[in-house]
């Protein structure tokens, strides 16, 4: 799909501060959403003079003068949708034979996001390698589980592959993103071998553990609560025997 559910957000805007690249490519921008979180994020959110970089005579000419961000769209009619004032050079073509004419180490960040679904495995291959090739961090993000899934008209919507943790890591990935529904891969050369961040889903399974040992501890203050309260009444009812009892052994 052209655009990103909101549990990957924050991780992938986490990890584009992290690398802070000075030229980044959006390999499949879709609808152009991370273009423009990192144009925010890394070009206007930390300067103090970003509202001139505003002003219509500015974007007109695209004059960014931090960071340059170009898209690669297979499907045309996205156009439309894309906030082409975030992206220095946006590229409408199959990302097959586009990314083969970049030259090696152009870019600090490559983006590929839910889009390597959408070739077949060798291409899937051929793809990262060349990610790789141009780029000194990538990040790539796929569903876990991928369906079926065809689009009247749109070919490049059409899943045609499945992917693992352990492809990835066959593929060289340092670190793995948290999320439940999908495999967010960073490949970075400069981040120690095996480092990852704990899948959301061992936390999730404590869930249920977690939920019934609430419930018993909700039942053994309740009985406690009880038992404080009996107790309190018998000690009550006793007192007032033995007041009763004096008053009957000295009546006057």
């Amino acid at each position: 799909m052209p655009f990103s559910n909101v549990e990957q957000i924050t991780p992938i805007m986490q990890e584009v501060l992290r690398v802070r690249p000075r030229k980044m490519l959006d390999v499949g921008c879709g609808l152009g959403l991370y273009g423009l979180l990192s144009r925010v994020q890394l070009d206007l959110y930390f300067d103090e003079s970003f509202y001139t970089k505003l002003f219509r005579s500015h974007r007109s000419t695209k004059r960014w003068s931090g960071v340059r961000i170009d898209a690669i769209e297979g499907f045309g009619d996205y156009l439309d949708y894309i906030p082409d004032w975030v992206y220095d050079d946006i590229r409408i073509e199959d990302a097959r034979t586009a990314l083969p004419t970049i030259a090696d180490g152009q870019y600090d960040l490559c983006l590929a996001l839910a889009i390597i679904e959408h070739l077949s495995k060798d291409e899937g291959l051929a793809f990262v390698s060349h990610l790789k090739r141009i780029g000194r961090v990538v990040i790539i993000a796929v569903p876990k589980n991928v369906g079926p899934q065809e689009v009247a008209d749109n070919p490049f919507e059409t899943h045609r592959s499945n992917w693992s943790r352990e492809d990835f890591i066959g593929l060289g990935a340092k670190r793995f993103l948290p999320h439940s529904g999908a495999w967010i891969a960073v490949f970075d050369p400069s981040l120690p071998a095996d480092q990852e961040t704990p899948e959301p889903s061992a936390i999730t399974s404590l869930q249920p553990q977690l939920a019934r040992m609430e419930q018993k501890l909700d039942a053994t203050l309740t009985e406690q609560t009880r038992i404080l309260q009996a107790l309190s009444l018998r000690g009550r009812v006793a007192s007032l025997w033995n007041r009763m009892s004096r008053t009957r052994l000295n009546p006057g």
